[in-house]
């Protein structure tokens, strides 16, 4: 069953029905010599759906996707739809400079039951707000997926709200991962243009006051739920409360969660930051997968592939200390 038949002619409608809760953004398990560890794929999968997933994200920066041959990233998106087996809906993150590989790719992914992709503007030669909106221009008529824009200065052009407003003529342009590190700018472009797209503010320190307050109603693209481990609960049940309008009751369970966020944000938020890439973090975000119990092994080179053991003893100290663990 195609993506096109799976969410029906019309994506916004899909989108405000189902593009809520947490599509959670998962790394790759690979074998100790940088292969895919199907096993451990399958296995994460089961536990993701268990841990209350509404959707996942895969295959883009968490996930090493930009350090796959095209063979590898087509085999991990068929064992991710094996192993899913359409219990939640699937996207798919696209981050090439080129159109036509953007485009192919979406199409075999479509061809195994996904439902979106999150795109990334080219990070070479497109860097014009006209270059941009040409390329949205392009890809997306070509594709039955529902898209997802994935605007952040990692691509090294930040797009602004009016391109954002032109892209959205496409039909199928359903939501945005807000990634400029900007809670300020989500809520703009959300009083914007939120009658039309899914805005989601992909950081977790805001979400209570963003799904209470300012129209929130997704997680996107982000690890919260993964890495919280023993503290998800307590996320999911402030997140109810939020998503009801409820922010007084909400907001005493959402403190207690401080001292896991001031982790996250400086093994993650704080490195994507600094350094306008994702692979300072990613030794320590599989590390942080591995004491929860799930699969995750090596970076792939040349990214360090591990944390060294001092830094991964400190790392398992500190989420002992506030009860991740």
């Amino acid at each position: 069953m195609t993506a096109t038949s799976q969410i029906g002619s019309d994506a916004r409608a899909w989108a405000a029905e189902n593009l809520r809760g947490f599509y959670m953004c998962p790394v790759t398990p690979l074998t100790a010599d940088f292969e895919l560890d199907e096993d451990g794929l399958r296995h994460n999968i089961d536990a993701f759906v268990d841990m209350g997933c509404t959707g996942l994200v895969v295959g883009g920066f968490f996930a090493e996707g930009w350090n796959m041959t095209l063979a590898e990233w087509q085999r991990y998106h068929e064992v991710v739809a094996d192993a899913t087996a359409g219990r939640i809906p699937l996207f798919t993150i696209i981050l090439d400079p080129s159109a036509y590989q953007a485009i192919e790719k979406m199409r075999y992914v479509e061809s195994l039951g996904y439902v979106g992709a999150e795109v990334m503007n080219p990070s070479v030669q497109l860097k014009t707000e006209d270059d941009v909106v040409s390329f949205f221009d392009h890809v997306a008529p070509a594709t039955g997926l529902a898209l997802v824009l994935y605007r952040t200065p990692v691509s090294g052009f930040v797009y602004s709200h009016d391109a954002v407003e032109r892209i959205a003529e496409h039909p199928n342009v359903v939501g945005i991962k807000n990634g400029t590190l900007s809670w300020v700018d989500s809520i703009a472009l959300r009083r914007r243009i939120g009658d039309q797209l899914v805005i989601s503010e992909p950081n977790e320190r805001y979400w209570a006051y963003d799904a209470a307050l300012f129209g929130g109603r997704v997680l996107y693209g982000e690890l919260s739920l993964l890495l919280y481990g023993k503290w998800r609960t307590q996320l999911r049940e402030y997140s109810d409360r939020a998503l009801a309008g409820d922010l007084e009751g909400a907001l005493p369970t959402a403190a207690k969660l401080d001292p896991v966020r001031q982790i996250y944000d400086d093994v993650l938020i704080g490195r994507i930051a600094a350094t306008g890439s994702y692979v300072a973090a990613m030794p320590y975000i599989k590390a942080w997968f591995e004491m929860l119990g799930l699969r995750a092994g090596p970076v792939r080179p040349p990214v360090t592939p591990r944390l060294s053991g001092a830094e991964r003893e400190l790392l398992e100290q500190r989420l002992s200390a506030v009860g991740v663990l």
